[in-house]
């Protein structure tokens, strides 16, 4: 501060961030951290985020080395200010305007305003820790005992003899066969496989009795569960998170355990010794073990269940329903530790949105056991859960992971008969379930009729290869921008239209010919997502003979001779925003009234309102494919159209269209903005543009005034705006080209039962210069 920098402290780590940050930005030093208590609220003893404003200041110079920053630093504050609830442990933290929760943050840090306490506890990921809700409806009670007891088992690292003495005692007295049977066994313990003794199969009154005696033995003095409500629960066959050595257990595994369980821990509790890249190095040990697929993700859940998600088959499939599934490119068709963050990131965007249906990973986990997933005669998805569910059940019963095809359907295929009766060939529904799971790595095939349960236990090892890691540019982009490239609206103007769209979700900017509409469009997108990412901006265009299953889905020939079921690129679009939650994607529909948008859209014209952006609103498509849930647009998905007035052979737009947009004007702006922009980037003199700016003023003013037209027909400023490239040679040559190729046809079109009038005002134009 003294020396009025920042700089950067990696050499390979945020650099285009860096490079991203201009002069006049606010900069502010933070850190986070939790606690539990010394806070002006009521904890109900669980641990709240926190973030300490050590200093702030602005920016004056960017070197664009990624690494150093001139900043006019105010003097540091002697008590920092603590922030509450949202935080965040990244290095460099990029804030927009926009969200009540970063507007706040922002009016707390640069305008020393308070922080909405009240409105922070209560906004729905925090409210059942926090909220003013009673105490008889507060849900979840159990997670602070398993918050405790996770923070109790760290003193055992080094002392693992006392874990196996406690385990083994707890399973005597509670008759746990599947860990007596290891008693001779047992040369060490992992913390998850003792949490683990207490999250089976067994009646609630058990589980509370063995957590009551693990709790008493390792000092842990939170209140006991009444309730286990929203807890996955271990498979009571396969309840070890580790092998015995005689069965192939690897030299590190439980000491991988170990580092994984103590560094999520500290990553969770906003420790600044571990980070994003520590956890999933951790993790990625971890996933690779035997033994060791998604219960992993359960045990995680347990020791921090409002940090971490989990990822059992019931809340994999919610997941699937809320077109929130992860990426699984990890050993044995799981996550890697990357893919697992990611999730957790995209999941905490979409529980900070009113309509999403669950707010919290505790809910998620609850709603997911509380869905209805009774077989669906139709569905093949439920095909796959009742196959799934019978190859466990096999290679549990044999032992194995290995089964045939012949002792499956001897011992099944009665059974599935009767759950799908109206199914005339079930051994032949088998077989492509069969398939579909060796598609989707669940099985893998081992010979003619011989197949291997991956979820059993797969040995594989994932090979350790250097990964490639290619830093994108980041070009910042905002409505100054818009401005720069040409943009004759004042800010203030631009502002409220950006505004409306990140209200409204949906636009149209609709005006007469040349004013710029598609220009604007597109850069309105990209100040929307407050950088140059193209690849996330989608433009399309209407015609009369663009259909539903051009747009959304539809039929097309493959190539083989037959049709296939293919999306269309609103869909696309569609699926992406639900993929990536943290960016803004964006369709721009030009020309949107040249065809049937309500024929276009179907059913997502329904869909397309801002209030029903969930996915309690999801909608089936007039097309599905196998395995289809409902489809919802998710709220990061923003529709711009554009809309030419003037044109006279274009429907006009319905009325349910025109209720789901907001309609902005654009009009003719021959004005100073325009003028001086064009001479300061374009070098054309500011003689021939006032006698532009006069002539066409004159010109739209009678075509506005003609009672066969009006102000829908009036010329936009576009045609006198040399396009980008574009250098003016000369001004006479250049201005009488553009009126006798481009405005005088125009006017012969408007005119065309006056001629002599779109004559008389073609003749005017060619003279002023």
């Amino acid at each position: 501060m003294q020396q009025g920098v920042w700089e950067n402290g990696y050499d390979d780590k945020y650099v285009e961030q860096v490079n991203a940050i201009k002069p006049g930005d606010l900069i502010a030093i933070k850190a986070a951290y939790t606690r539990k208590s010394g806070v002006p609220f009521e904890t109900r003893g669980n641990v709240v985020s926190t973030m300490a404003i050590k200093a702030i200041g602005r920016v004056t110079k960017n070197y664009k080395n990624g690494k150093k920053l001139d900043v006019e630093w105010q003097s540091a504050s002697q008590t920092p200010r603590e922030w509450y609830f949202y935080t965040n442990m990244k290095t460099i933290w990029h804030i927009q305007p926009g969200d009540w929760k970063t507007d706040g943050l922002i009016a707390f840090a640069f305008e020393e305003q308070p922080q909405d306490i009240d409105k922070f506890r209560n906004a729905p990921f925090w409210r059942e820790r926090f909220g003013d809700i009673p105490e008889d409806d507060i849900r979840f009670k159990w997670a602070s005992f398993y918050e405790a007891v996770a923070s109790s088992l760290l003193k055992f690292e080094h002392d693992r003899q006392k874990l196996i003495d406690i385990s083994i005692s707890v399973a005597d007295k509670h008759g746990l066969s599947y860990m007596q049977d290891k008693h001779t066994q047992l040369d060490d313990m992992d913390p998850f496989t003792l949490m683990g003794m207490f999250n089976r199969g067994q009646t609630a009154a058990n589980r509370q009795a063995i957590a009551a005696d693990i709790a008493t033995a390792i000092g842990v003095e939170a209140e006991i569960p009444t309730s286990f409500e929203a807890i996955p629960l271990l498979n009571n066959q396969k309840s070890w998170f580790f092998w015995g050595k005689e069965d192939g257990r690897g030299e590190q595994d439980v000491n991988n355990l170990w580092a994984l369980f103590k560094i999520a821990l500290m990553y969770a509790d906003d420790n600044e010794k571990v980070n994003s890249d520590t956890f999933v190095e951790a993790y990625d040990k971890v996933i690779q073990q035997k033994g060791i697929r998604w219960n992993i993700t359960m045990g995680l859940f347990w020791i921090r269940p409002w940090f971490y998600p989990t990822l059992e088959t019931q809340s994999m499939d919610y997941l699937g329903a809320l077109s929130c599934k992860p990426d699984c490119s990890g050993p044995k068709r799981t996550c890697s530790g990357e893919e697992y963050l990611v999730l957790r990131e995209n999941l905490l965007i979409r529980f900070s949105e009113d309509t999403f249906p669950v707010h919290s990973f505790p809910e998620l986990s609850l709603n997911a056991f509380s869905r209805d997933v009774k077989p669906d005669k139709k569905s093949s998805h439920s095909w796959k859960l009742v196959v799934i569910e019978r190859i466990r059940d096999l290679c549990h019963r044999n032992q194995r992971p290995n089964f045939s095809r012949q002792e499956f359907q001897e011992n099944y295929l009665d059974e599935i008969s009767t759950i799908f009766p109206e199914n005339s060939t079930p051994d032949m529904s088998i077989d492509r379930t069969t398939q579909q799971l060796r598609d989707e790595g669940e099985i893998e095939f081992i010979s003619s009729g011989q197949y291997r349960w991956v979820g059993y236990e797969d040995d594989t090892v994932l090979e350790e290869t250097a990964p490639v890691v290619i830093e994108k540019r980041i070009e910042a982009y905002d409505l100054s921008n818009i401005k720069k490239d040409g943009c004759f609206i004042e800010v203030s103007e631009l502002e409220g239209i950006l505004s409306t769209l990140r209200d409204k979700k949906n636009m149209i900017l609709q005006g007469p010919p040349g004013t710029g509409k598609t220009w604007l469009a597109k850069r309105l997108a990209m100040a929307l997502i407050g950088e140059k990412q193209p690849e996330q901006i989608k433009a399309v265009q209407f015609h009369p003979n663009l259909a539903y299953e051009d747009f959304i889905r539809g039929w097309r020939p493959s190539g083989h001779g037959q049709l296939t079921l293919c999306d269309g690129p609103f869909l696309e679009w569609v699926h992406n925003a639900q993929k990536y939650p943290s960016k803004k994607f964006i369709v721009v529909i030009e020309e949107i009234n040249r065809g049937n948008p309500a024929q276009i859209f179907g059913e997502m014209l329904t869909l397309l309102e801002a209030d029903k952006r969930t996915p309690e609103e999801a909608l089936h498509l007039s097309y599905t494919k196998e395995d289809d849930e409902p489809v919802y647009i998710p709220s990061n998905l923003y529709v711009i159209g554009t809309m030419n007035v003037a044109d006279r052979s274009l429907a006009l737009v319905d009325l349910a269209l025109r209720r789901r947009f907001a309609f902005v004007s654009l009009k003719p702006l021959y004005d100073d903005n325009w003028r001086n922009w064009v001479h300061e980037k374009k070098g054309i003199s500011t003689e021939t543009l006032n006698v532009i700016q006069h002539h066409m003023r004159e010109l739209n003013n009678a075509i506005s005034d003609d009672s066969r037209l009006g102000e829908q027909f009036q010329i936009g400023h576009s045609y006198f705006t040399p396009a980008k490239g574009h250098e003016v040679a000369n001004e006479k040559k250049w201005y009488q080209q553009v009126v006798r190729t481009e405005i005088a046809p125009l006017l012969d079109e408007y005119w065309y039962d006056d001629p002599e009038t779109a004559m008389k005002y073609v003749d005017e134009l060619m003279s002023a210069l």
